[in-house]
């Protein structure tokens, strides 16, 4: 009797992340519909979840989690690593789950808008030292002995324009080294703060949702925005109440 040879096939690795902190989500109540029908996955820990054997074909994937707003993100395989295909889906707190805790809201409607997504200037993770542009290392400084750059994508600002580019981290050297995916477009000022980055939700139609926890502290965010490719910054102070919308 020939023996039957089972080959599983990792075809997806989906990380669920709170959009306000950048934590992996630990909620087990999470369920995934890919293009209307819903889909198996098991959990593997910190918020990750991995897909085997269920192809990969290019599809919408809807992400419900209880405690959290709905999020639908497009896999496209061409975009994603052919080995291990992963992607990170930054999930918003919904208010009516809260579990008291205090949020704070920005949302409307802005046509054309096609990206949205903020820094905290004053809650920097380490702050920018010097760039090898041949070798595409960046050093940084930190508070602590490792700067601990863990997230895939940054924003470095820019205070003297009140700007700030997305770095992205390809590999990580030593404490404070690392190598970024591409040099960023203009020159960056020492010590610029590196921040984590803030996550909206935006919809066909140009609705979006912008959240974020209020702690009491310093609320102070810059918000950068594309409309129809064109790039725009917003400064919001959440604790002034208020808050106009985009335009």
């Amino acid at each position: 009797m020939e023996k039957a040879v089972i080959r599983a096939k990792l075809d997806l690795l989906i990380t669920l992340k709170d959009s306000t902190t950048g934590f992996a989500v630990d909620e087990r109540n999470v369920r995934f519909i890919r293009d209307g029908e819903a889909v198996a996955a098991s959990a593997r820990g910190e918020g990750s979840y991995v897909f085997i054997n269920v192809g990969r074909e290019n599809c919408l994937m809807q992400v419900i989690v209880y405690g959290y707003e709905p999020q639908t993100v497009r896999v496209d395989y061409e975009e994603l690593d052919k080995v291990l295909p992963s992607i990170d889906v930054f999930l918003i707190p919904s208010e009516n789950t809260s579990k008291g805790e205090a949020l704070i809201t920005l949302k409307g409607r802005l046509s054309g808008l096609e990206k949205l997504e903020a820094i905290h200037p004053g809650r920097a993770v380490a702050s920018f030292r010097e760039l090898d542009l041949k070798k595409r290392i960046m050093t940084v400084f930190a508070p602590n002995r490792r700067a601990n750059l863990t997230d895939e994508r940054y924003g470095l600002f820019n205070a003297e324009k009140t700007t700030f580019e997305i770095i992205e981290i390809e590999e990580e050297l030593s404490d404070k080294k690392y190598r970024i995916r591409k040099n960023p477009e203009e020159e960056i000022p020492q010590n610029s703060p590196i921040c984590r980055i803030f996550y909206g939700q935006i919809w066909e139609d140009g609705t979006y949702l912008f959240r974020v926890r209020d702690d009491g502290k310093n609320l102070r965010y810059l918000i950068k925005y594309v409309v129809n490719g064109q790039v725009r910054y917003k400064k919001v102070d959440f604790a002034e109440g208020g808050v106009t919308g985009l335009d």
